[in-house]
């Protein structure tokens, strides 16, 4: 990317959002000639002025930071902020840093509709400011790729209302696009096109002069079931089903059609996007795809191929997860025109089992969050250590970058917060004193009891050594049963701490309310610990009630019973006191979109939708409740009701005699997407009073 006036200016605006336009006049910015395609910063005062050099704009966003975190003891996140900037600037002798990461990634299709859905410009601005300070130069880029499908559907013979009926809404695009699934969700309204790209172009514009690079999408085939009908010539391969949703077809490179729409697609998002970027993400066959009587070799090299001929630069981007992509689809193409993302290298790597991809570059990524779902979950010690050795494993190929990839964001600030540090890292560092000095950028200040409270977290829910699919999941979220092993269908079936040591965190931490009730991050921690041992104990008061009810004890069963309950109210109380488990703030983001009552209503449907039965009565059987969320607001009105309808029926079993009487779930769930019904966005309970309510329960 070059170095221009503009981009310049894009990095001291960004300074100066981060620590306003007095103090930002005392920092110097100055430009260096990268090397080796590695990026290089560094921090030097002359005469009371702060000078970052850089080889990119990436690379001097993130000296800026990396001096704001380890010179001034601040701290940017999603769950609370400290940024804390004296003057005259903290003086500091001369560091240079030099990443061995060329490439720096960021997101998962999915996170564009776990946690993005429904951004407006002024939360991307603060996300894209998060990127640049982080390091990360290398984003998926999703928003408005929505208009592409229509011009595209558009020109090759469909109807506008076709067009809108086959596209997903807002809270689903993720599926659509990796080719899971169409229309669920929508139709989308006719403004809705044009405002985002409009906001896509911003995204664009603004990442670009930080020195991020976007990926667009790459045209891999996927058309609508019903295009046959249009061109009976064609002959289209089924893709089956993606957890009940039909899935689109796919257009073979040999089908006569293929080269004309493949020019189509990338012809419209040059016209949408420009002609600047040359990273392509598309995944063929992701999560099951039909390759029956298909030769992936062969179509692999011709879909290159024509995305080549669109652009001669293009990077074609591909994730590896499960079984993909395939080692056939690899065998036939140009490998220097291939960039891999391994996405859950924390627990399960693909590049070990692949032969690190057969010489393709790749990025070692971290999945950490599955559905946008709260938990604490992680590995500290692992992010730390393991990714030092894989720089210099003989057998890791060519790698060529670090990576987020979670399914959600906005929870498990620490493990991002470590794994951004490490961008700049080839070597281990101390966790205990790196964990310390984090206590102090968040909290402010390192008391003694604080550090004790995350020594109980890092030796419990962030030392998760099995493979498992994100946190330990809440109890809370479950939709009613007596058998309960999992919340979600692919969830962790039990524990792989000691809960009392959670317990033992929320105490402590409490114990420093007085001091650091004036830090952000200490305050949405306290609570997210807290709640994460509420969620435990509401598990084993669970498992007590439901042996009472097959014991046919019905006095331990109501005793029980009430106290499952009342920990539920409880932790909808607690999580009202903090901005960032509000349901609200989720629906109110989603209607804030809609330009009528009717959008606002569809809108917040979706939101609805998303977090609590997902799909169709066909396709929710495995995918409901995947994305819960412990939100007040949800928790009141979605999950306690749904307890106390179960809790019910149970205890009339054992007053009749009787079998209890089945629940139709979905029909109840159904109905609850379609309320309308509002929810507070600004916390109202006093923290103070149910953190003393709930900390005797703890033991």
């Amino acid at each position: 990317m070059m170095n221009t006036p503009q981009h310049t200016k894009a990095i001291y605006d960004l300074i100066e959002r981060v620590i306003g336009e007095n103090k930002s006049q005392w920092i110097d910015i100055q430009w260096l000639t990268p090397v080796n395609d590695h990026d290089v910063f560094e921090l030097k005062t002359v005469a009371d002025r702060l000078v970052i050099r850089g080889t990119s704009g990436s690379a001097i966003a993130s000296g800026f930071y990396w001096y704001l975190k380890h010179e001034c003891h601040s701290h940017i996140s999603w769950c609370g902020d400290r940024v804390d900037v004296p003057l005259p600037l903290p003086a500091v002798s001369l560091v240079r840093k030099e990443t061995p990461y060329k490439y720096r990634y960021n997101l998962n299709y999915c996170t564009f509709s776990y946690s993005m859905a429904f951004w407006d410009w002024e939360r991307w601005e603060r996300e894209i400011d998060w990127m640049a300070l982080n390091g990360v130069n290398l984003v998926l880029s999703l928003v408005g790729h929505e208009e592409v499908w229509r011009r595209l559907l558009t020109r090759i013979g469909f109807s506008d209302e076709q067009c809108k009926q086959f596209i997903c809404g807002p809270a689903f695009f993720a599926w659509q696009w990796m080719q899971n699934m169409t229309s669920w969700g929508g139709p989308l309204p006719d403004w809705w096109f044009e405002e985002r790209v409009e906001l896509a172009r911003k995204i664009h514009d603004r990442m670009i002069a930080l020195g991020i690079m976007p990926i667009l999408q790459g045209y891999s085939g996927m058309i609508p079931i019903d295009f046959k009908s249009k061109y009976p010539k064609s002959e289209p391969v089924g893709q089956g089903k993606w957890c009940e949703f039909d899935r689109p077809s796919l257009l073979l490179p040999s089908d006569p059609m293929y080269k004309e729409v493949a020019s189509i697609f990338y012809e419209e998002q040059k016209a949408l996007f420009g002609e600047d970027i040359h990273f392509y993400s598309t995944d063929p066959f992701h999560e099951g795809g039909s390759t029956e009587g298909i030769d992936v070799t062969a179509y692999a090299r011709e879909m290159q191929r024509e995305m080549l001929k669109a652009d001669p630069q293009a990077i074609w981007v591909l994730q590896a997860w499960q079984d993909n992509p395939k080692d056939a689809l690899l065998q036939g193409l140009d490998k220097s025109r291939v960039l891999i993302l391994d996405l859950w290298c924390e627990s399960d790597p693909a590049w070990k089992q692949r032969e690190a991809f057969q010489g393709t570059p790749w990025i070692w990524c971290m999945i950490q969050n599955y559905g946008g779902k709260n938990g604490l979950f992680g590995n500290l010690d692992l992010i730390a250590n393991e990714l030092p050795v894989v720089l210099n494993h003989s057998q890791s190929g060519l790698l060529a970058g670090i990576g987020l990839a979670m399914e959600g964001i906005e929870t498990n600030p620490v493990m991002y917060d470590l794994l951004t540090d490490m961008i700049w890292r080839t070597k281990a560092p101390d966790v205990k004193n790196w964990l310390d000095m984090y206590i102090q950028r968040r909290y402010g200040k390192l008391l003694p009891i604080a550090s004790e409270a995350w020594a109980y977290l890092r030796r419990s829910v962030y030392n998760c050594n099995i493979v498992q699919q994100g946190a330990t999941e809440s109890i809370l979220c479950a939709r009613p049963a007596a058998d309960i092993t999992s919340v979600s269908t692919w969830g962790p079936t039990g524990y792989y701490y000691e809960k009392s040591d959670v317990r033992e965190a929320s105490k402590r931490l409490f114990e420093c309310f007085e001091e650091l009730k004036g830090s952000e991050g200490y305050l949405y921690d306290l609570v997210d610990v807290t709640r994460q041992a509420v969620a435990d104990l509401a598990r084993e008061t669970y498992h007590e009630f439901i042996s009472a009810f097959q014991n046919k004890d019905l006095a331990l069963f109501d005793f029980k019973a009430g106290q499952f309950l009342q920990l539920v109210g409880l932790q909808d109380k607690l999580l009202g006191t903090c901005k960032e488990f509000l349901l609200g703030r989720w629906i109110a983001d989603a209607r804030e979109l809609g330009r009528s009552d009717e959008d606002k209503d569809w809108l917040e449907f979706n939101a609805r939708t998303l977090i609590t039965l997902w799909g169709t009565e066909q396709s929710q059987q495995p995918l409901h409740d995947y994305s819960h969320r412990e939100w007040s607001g949800l928790i009141a009105d979605f999950y306690y009701p749904r307890w106390a309808m179960y809790i019910a029926s149970l205890r009339h079993s054992i007053e009749q005699n009787q079998e209890a009487e089945p629940i139709d779930w979905y029909e109840w769930e159904y109905r609850w997407t379609r309320n309308t019904n509002p929810f507070v966005v600004e916390p109202t309970v006093n923290m103070v009073e149910i953190m003393e309510e709930i900390i005797p329960l703890l033991g």
